[in-house]
């Protein structure tokens, strides 16, 4: 069978690591990239010369209406990402996207757009990074009855709050370091904040539990006020804080609690130990139990590992169909409940929260 022809949209930090790992000389030989598209493609294909048989466009349709069998989307936001995405689908490529908003919100109507056109659509690199949580919790647990995740599912949040646990630095001086690693954009706004990884975990929702959700339903509390005295505080009761993203469904009454925010977390757990951009995961079963996973959450480097093991998922099975999710929404979300604050140790919460995963989570 002839390679797979690839063309991306978007030559940013993710794009840029995507083309770097198709066009090496070790490069996957089943993956050939044909056509890339970026608004500055001028600019940019003359400091990359040495990339021969690629063709440069700054015109979406020569991406759309080329010879390309599928289409990598690296532009990221919702629009026009979201429209090309349905253009290409319908033009018979399959699709493999980094863009988690679009998948949190329109992803349940893309995946059945793609299986009426019989392509796949993949978006592993949508979460985590090279974590493989997207596969771990549709394919390889689907065998269970998921009823809990809790994760730490932005990087540049944990490269900020473990660099501040590890130099005792401010918040602000933590953010420079992790812009100057390439961890954290010029505005990390988004991922302080929590949006990024509401939008992930509502994905995540959508693929555990069979629920639809939107990102603005998951409650948020920001990171950007952790101070250098709250680490400190947390350091001294054998804790480092970190961002959450935890969800947990009781299917008996349907009702989802969800929540993203900072919380002081054990220094021995799954949590605690990961530090810098990596990202970790806690998935319980009914049946399986608690089973773990973890890795590099930010980054082009990461998110292009997930990009090229969607794109090798594709060549290797050109016929599949990825089933399309049938959502349904929760009768109740619930956000916070008893958690008052990321100062509550997740170790002490027992007692006081009888009514919260959150003390049994690490």
């Amino acid at each position: 069978m002839s390679p797979l022809r690839i063309a991306l949209l978007g030559y940013g930090t993710v794009g840029s690591s995507v083309v770097h790992r198709l066009t090496r000389a070790d490069a996957v030989r089943d993956l050939t990239l044909t056509r890339i598209f970026d608004r500055r493609a001028d600019v940019k294909r003359r400091a990359h010369a040495d990339l021969r048989g690629v063709a440069w466009t700054t015109r979406i349709e020569d991406a759309l209406c080329s010879d390309a069998d599928v289409i990598v989307e690296t532009i990221g936001g919702l629009e026009p990402a979201s429209g090309w995405i349905q253009d290409a689908l319908r033009a018979g490529k399959s699709v493999v996207t980094a863009n988690k908003q679009v998948i949190a919100r329109d992803g349940e109507c893309l995946l059945r757009l793609a299986a009426r056109q019989g392509r796949q659509l993949r978006f592993e690199a949508a979460i985590g990074g090279a974590m493989p949580i997207v596969r771990a919790v549709a394919d390889g647990l689907a065998g269970d009855r998921l009823t809990r995740i809790v994760a730490i599912l932005n990087g540049t949040t944990n490269a900020v709050l473990s660099r501040m646990d590890a130099t005792r630095c401010a918040i602000d001086d933590a953010i420079r370091d992790a812009q100057r690693r390439g961890y954290a954009e010029q505005d990390p706004c988004l991922d302080l904040d929590g949006d990024d990884a509401r939008a992930k975990l509502a994905i995540l929702c959508g693929l555990a539990f069979g629920l639809r959700v939107t990102p603005e339903e998951i409650a948020a509390r920001s990171a950007a006020s952790v101070t250098s005295a709250d680490v400190e505080a947390a350091r001294r009761d054998g804790a480092t804080i970190r961002q959450l993203a935890c969800a947990s469904h009781d299917a008996a009454d349907s009702t989802l609690t969800a929540w993203v925010a900072p919380v002081a977390v054990p220094r021995h757990s799954i949590f605690g130990r990961a530090t810098g951009p990596q990202n970790a995961a806690l998935i319980t079963g009914a049946h399986a139990g608690e089973i773990g996973v973890s890795g590099a959450g930010a980054g082009g480097d990461a998110t292009a590992v997930a990009v090229i093991s969607d794109l090798l998922a594709i060549a290797r099975d050109r016929a599949a169909i990825v089933p399309a999710l049938i959502l349904k929404p929760p009768k109740c979300i619930r956000g916070f409940g008893e958690i008052a604050d990321f100062r509550i140790q997740i170790s002490d919460c027992e007692s006081r929260m009888s009514d919260s995963f959150l003390a049994e989570a690490v």
